[in-house]
């Protein structure tokens, strides 16, 4: 069984909203409204601040708060089909707590869903929400004193291809609708909750009229309404207006007075009279007068130009409803200013550009909350003064539009007062935004790849993101954030690295100690010269540093008085272990650095257990230092314990073991302050593979036990899978409040592998294996954020530390330019670099703190207008093919449309440098790439495959593309500009959607084919030859190989799987239902998965009969957003746990920006994780209304199919992990364990189950 689970969560902003709290301080807040969620930020002077979040089980597509007197907000959350639904929710103490209150249902199984709108709207006094989702029909739902729900009812519309709504009156609504004429056409019409219906006839307030539909374009964002409000100033005579916005010109129309309804009224009644009339003629002609009056266009009161592309969003800026802030499609961003004074006037000023808005909300103090899809979302601030760009003009506009500049504008008011003009378009020089906050932003992910540049098992993955004005290309990787403070360059050959203080006790640490393949080095930091680091000579500095270091470390100054040991924790001893020798120093303050003491040579050491000529050739092969005790691993398998007494090197305990030490650690496992000593040591072998605790037992008992028997055997490990090279003996979790107390043993091994045990009752329990690289791995004690942590060495650094009540680990995030490999660490602490950490590469030193130990880190490659479509990783070229679709904005519905091109573009994959760029002809996209590897006459060649396909404005379906092979220029330097070209290229009749290869032939998905072309190699040239065309599908647009087998996924139907023998292609199974795939990923020879544009996942595997093979459905699951591309492999370091057998597949991604991952779960624990499901199921819908199980059900565009009233196959690993939050609530955890019924029963622990999904969680 599969589990999914969201690895980052969807970023795109939908909607957006800004709330005041009926507080003593009248707190701000901002709603913003992303897929499933719901979120609350503070609005403060110094930015915004998340308050709270609340997860939506819907496709969230509006956020409405209503405001009311009380303390609480009530806010309306709309949500999508295939099962639509108003939710009520509330906002209380302080903008704290968010709750579900009421979820109204609207979905109805046999209406239509609406075409254009989609939306809720609500009264300027509150008291209804006027919700639009099905055809000819809006639910009207009447909200009480505090904003919650009342009643509702369905009021049905004769207007059926609604555009927009609007109140524009307490109980009077605008709407512009398209007729059965295909005319734009804005009206009225009354709410009458008495009938429970609206008004059959159209309001006086604004009589139906038509607007000009060239100026209009309805495909992607059609025209909405705006209302104006009544100006208490202008007197009785104004009654509001209602602006256009979305259209060539924006037009202001105002309401009737008084006077102009009532006469408005009383022609209606006349007309109404005539048309009933018994005279014959006299009706006709009544008839037809309503038929002219429908086709009146009215005259705006008042239009300006709109210069730019269709109208995304717009906001109110001010009180008054006077000021807008009008932004389109690309980003373009306007301020719109209704002059009601002297008449109605439109002035239109430019204002810059930033990310194409789906929101637009005004905060306070000229600062705006754009919401986005197509970018990241940002907070801006509007100046009166251009603040960037100071010398190009603020917006591009085309030149039939006549603007003028900001110091004209007093002048044209005064020629515009005496003159019938246009509105006013101000365009001058520079921008006036200035960005002072990005939150960033996935969507939409169109394509993405999955990598490893170094072989490291650090992968990050490459989204193809973005659009329109801002598309980019995304890297996402999971790592612990590194902020570098200090390089020193020219340390090479370092093996080892520690910091030492003056004193024991000492919080600041003064030196740096540096062990090279030769020698040892020592560092000071001057902190009265601001922390330089200098370096000190060795031979007055009494260190060795002749020789590697092996071990040093303060210790604290140890005497015995009356039989008593006293620990000096003042102490300013430091002991250096070196190959042949151990040595005592003392910090001098007099003379300013450390002076030796004493000295013991290896040769010269004397233990009871040990003849003396045994040490003769003996060197030390690993040390390990604590605040009172020292232990040596020799040559020849001999482990001597000591400590330092009265300035002596004292041996205590020692003794050989069968096999060579390869590793040994002695850190006290309290983890509490200035732990004095420990009683367990770890000790691990080259031979034998595995690691032992010993125990050192009390030296009392000396008398009564062999000369070996002072070290005893505690417990062993199981065999490892390589020799281990480091051993650390760590307690990560110091606080005394956690119940998990329990000290871990982490084995790091030659193959860069990282083992981790639990030491728990004298027994090494829940072995884990964790890959940090390819490289041996080295470990090393620090401190994050103010928590244990230790730091990995190997290929590259990775950091490990107790988060979340289990062990994580996270590659650290160092710039390559800084530190490429991570040879060795120190943890440091100094008043210039406090809570750092020293790491040591190949030829540098750098330092720095770690911090956001489990982030998730997004570095953006901006492309501009280019907008990548799809990716390929070209791994002997150590770069990224990228196919980018760019579009040439135009002006709202003008005859010279927006124009594309594409291209396929080369960048460096670590530095993302463009090195290569081939442009397509006009009318030609590229639509599908593809990398591969041939052998052509005994030599591997190279090639971009891409498909082209031509576009012709006459034609309803491309007919016609080609295949061509693309090649870079000769030269292994990616950071010079390099050049594509083409080798070849082949004709196909038809739009190519997707490319694949199986040895040198390229399968490509052509409209309803697949076509084979082969490359060959004649006569000292390529060609591409058509060797097959297998034509039985509507529509390919999904293509997968492995191996010679093919998933093909059918857009208008479903999958099937062929078998490619030579050139022919042979059907080996197919499903013939109507699931309409999106995207299709094989797992492995027998099984797929896939999803589709009902928002589902499914998965099939192939199964045999006697007569046949196909292909049998073994999941479904409602995911809640369409699928774009499904990638083999996990993110991160691949974990490896011995007792729970989970292993992530796939990953996944959806245009909203969400990446999600796909774990396999073996058949016994899938049973119990399938039951666990059940019950919290049960649990919270008893507890919050909303069922899980239906919610997961798959659905298609009539909602659930009572067919398959649940989701089978796949497991949901965001909901299941809420059950680690019962865990310490005992009545809940019972609740579920329980289930409802002693068939219910889990027959799991929750102990078992808190270990799975917390393996869970390490995984995403």
């Amino acid at each position: 069984m599969k589990v999914v689970a969201t690895y980052h969560p969807p970023s795109s902003v939908l909607d957006s909203a800004k709330c005041t709290l009926a507080d003593d301080d009248g707190s701000e807040f901002l709603l913003v409204a992303k897929l499933n969620r719901v979120d609350v930020y503070a609005i403060r002077p110094d930015g915004l601040h998340h308050q709270t979040g609340i997860e939506i089980w819907g496709r969230v597509s509006a956020v409405r708060p209503v405001q009311t007197k009380y303390r609480a907000i009530s806010v309306l959350v709309l949500t999508d089909h295939p099962e639509p639904e108003l939710i009520f929710l509330s906002l209380t103490q302080s903008g704290t707590v968010l709750t579900v209150t009421k979820r109204l249902s609207l979905f109805e199984r046999s209406s239509r869903p609406a075409e254009f709108l989609h939306d809720v709207v609500v009264s300027p006094l509150g008291n209804y929400a006027v919700v639009s989702v099905y055809t000819a029909r809006l639910r009207i739902v009447l909200l009480d004193a505090k904003g919650q729900y009342d009643r509702d009812f369905d009021a049905s519309v004769m207007e059926l291809n609604l555009l927009s709504i609007a109140f524009v009156a307490q109980d009077t609504l605008a709407l512009l609708h398209i007729d059965y004429q295909q005319r734009l056409q804005l009206l009225a019409r009354d709410i009458n909750s008495g009938d429970f219906q609206l008004s059959p006839a159209a309001s006086l307030l604004l009589p139906p009229f038509a607007l000009p539909e060239d100026w209009f374009s309805v495909e992607e964002h059609p025209p909405h309404l705006v209302f104006v409000p009544p100006d208490e100033e202008k007197g009785s005579d104004f009654n509001g207006a209602v602006l256009v916005l979305g259209g060539r010109k924006i037009l202001l129309y105002d309401l009737a007075s008084h006077d102009a309804a009532t006469r408005n009224h009383n022609k209606a009644q006349r007309l109404d009279k005539k048309k009933r009339s018994a005279d014959a003629e006299e009706a006709s002609r009544a008839k037809q007068k309503e038929r002219e009056r429908e086709k009146f266009k009215k005259k705006p009161r008042a239009s300006v130009n709109w210069p730019w592309s269709a109208v995304a969003a717009s906001c109110v800026l001010d009180d008054s409803h006077t000021k807008f802030l009008i932004g389109d499609k690309y980003g373009r961003l306007a301020m719109l200013h209704v002059d009601l004074t002297g008449g109605f006037s439109l002035t239109l000023v430019a204002l810059g550009e930033a990310s194409s808005p789906t929101s637009l909300t005004y905060l306070a103090n000229q600062v705006v909350y754009l919401g986005s899809h197509y970018g990241d979302s940002q907070l801006l601030r509007i100046s009166q003064a251009p603040v960037s760009s100071l010398d190009t003009p603020t917006l591009p506009i085309p030149s039939s539009v006549r603007t003028i500049r900001p110091s004209e504008m007093s002048a044209a008011g005064k020629r515009r007062a005496t003159e019938v003009a246009e509105g006013l378009v101000v365009n001058g020089l520079g921008s006036h935004l200035a960005e002072l906050e990005r939150f960033t932003n996935l969507a939409p992910i169109v394509d993405a790849v999955l990598v490893d540049f170094d072989n490291t098992g650090q992968k990050e993955i490459v989204t193809c993101s973005g659009g329109r004005n801002t598309g980019s290309l995304r890297t996402v990787r999971r790592g612990a954030d590194f902020k570098e403070a200090a390089l020193i360059k020219g340390v090479a050959n370092v093996t080892k690295i520690w910091a030492l203080r003056q004193k024991y006790n000492d919080s600041e640490h003064t030196h740096l100690v540096v062990s090279t393949l030769n020698g040892t080095h020592l560092f000071h930091f001057d902190e009265a010269q601001g922390g330089v680091m200098s370096s000190l000579p060795g031979g007055p500095s009494g260190f060795e540093t002749s020789t590697p270091t092996i071990a040093i470390s303060n210790v604290m100054r140890l005497t015995r008085k009356n039989s008593s040991l006293i620990y000096d924790e003042h102490s300013s001893l430091v002991v250096q272990i070196v190959p042949k020798a151990l040595l005592l120093l003392e910090y001098n303050l007099e003379a300013g650095g450390f002076v030796r003491r004493s000295e013991l040579p290896l040769r010269e050491l004397k233990d009871r257990n040990i003849q003396p000529d045994a040490l003769s050739g003996q060197e030390i092969v690993a040390a390990d230092i604590n605040a009172s005790q020292i232990v040596l691993a020799l040559k020849y398998r001999w482990m001597i314990q000591l400590t330092v007494m009265d300035g002596q090197f004292v041996p205590q305990r020692s003794r050989q073991f069968s096999d060579e030490i390869s590793a040994v650690s002695c850190v006290p496992l309290s983890g509490k302050g200035f732990a004095k000593h420990t009683t367990s040591i770890a000790v691990s072998f080259w031979k034998s593979d595995c690691v032992k605790i010993m125990k050192l037992v009390s030296l009392r008992e000396a008398a009564s036990l062999p000369p070996d028997g002072l070290i005893a055997d505690a417990c062993r490990s199981e065999r490892l899978p390589a020799a281990p090279r480091s051993l650390l003996l760590h307690a990560f979790n110091t606080n005394e409040d956690d119940k998990q107390t329990y000290p871990h043993l982490l084995v790091g091994l030659v193959d860069g592998t990282v083992v981790s045990f639990v030491y728990k009752d004298n027994a090494l329990l829940d072995m884990k294996l964790i890959s940090a690289g390819v490289f041996p791995v080295s470990l090393h004690p620090a401190v994050v954020n103010g928590k244990g942590a230790v730091i990995a060495c190997g290929s590259r650094g990775s950091v490990l530390g107790w988060e979340k009540g289990r062990l994580l680990h996270s590659p650290l995030m160092i710039k390559a330019s800084i530190l490429f490999d991570v040879n060795a660490a120190a943890y440091l602490n100094t008043r210039e670099y406090p809570s750092s950490v020293a790491l040591v590469g190949v030829d540098s030193l750098v330092i720095g703190t770690v911090a956001s130990f489990d982030k998730v880190h997004v570095r953006s490659v901006p492309l501009g207008y280019d907008s990548p479509r799809c990716i390929v990783h070209c791994s002997s070229w150590r770069a990224f093919a990228v196919a980018c679709l760019r579009m040439t904005p135009a002006r709202v519905s003008e005859a010279d449309e927006e124009v594309f091109s594409s291209s396929v573009q080369l960048f460096n994959e670590t530095t993302f440098e463009k090195i290569a760029q081939l442009n397509m002809k006009n009318g030609e996209d590229v639509t599908a790439l593809h990398f591969l590897t041939v052998t052509l006459a005994g030599q591997a060649i190279n090639f971009v495959c891409a498909g082209v396909t031509v576009y012709d404005c006459n034609e309803r379906e491309p007919s016609q593309g080609h295949v061509i092979l693309l090649q870079k220029s000769t030269g292994h330097n990616l950071s010079a500009t390099q050049a594509l070209t083409v080798t070849i290229t082949a004709h196909v009749n038809g739009c190519i959607y997707a490319l694949t290869s199986v040895g040198n032939t390229i399968v490509a998905a052509v409209n309803s084919s697949l076509v084979l072309l082969r490359i060959e190699y004649e006569n000292k040239s390529i060609s591409l030859r058509e060797v097959n065309v297998w034509n039985h599908n509507y529509l390919i647009t999904t293509l997968v190989s492995r191996g010679d087998l093919l998933l093909v996924g059918d857009a208008l139907t479903s999958v099937s799987l062929v078998k490619l023998n030579e050139s022919q292609v042979e059907l080996v199974a197919r499903d013939y239902g109507s699931l309409w795939p999106t995207s299709a990923q094989l797992l492995d020879e027998k099984s797929l998965i896939g999803a589709n544009s009902d928002y589902n996942m499914f998965a099939f595997r192939l199964q045999k009969t006697e007569l046949q093979k196909l292909l049998e459905r073994e999941g479904h699951y409602f995911v809640g957003d369409i699928v774009n591309k499904f990638v083999p492999g996990s993110l991160g370091f691949s974990e490896v746990s011995a007792d729970i057998p989970l292993q992530s597949q796939q990953l996944f991604f959806t245009p909203t920006g969400q990446i999600g991952i796909i774990a396999n779960m073996n058949e016994e624990l899938s049973l119990h994780m399938t039951s666990l499901q059940r019950n919290l199921s049960t649990y919270f819908e008893r507890k919050e209304g909303v069922s899980h199980s239906r919610f997961r059900a798959p659905k298609n565009n009539r909602g659930r199919s009572d067919s398959e009233a649940s989701s089978f196959g796949f497991l949901d690993g965001d909901f299941l992990e809420r059950f680690l939050g019962l865990v310490e609530d005992p009545r809940a955890l019972r609740q579920v364990m329980d289930g409802q019924s002693e068939p219910e029963r889990l027959t799991i622990t929750p102990e078992q189950i808190q270990r799975v999904l917390e393996r869970l969680q390490s995984m995403h």
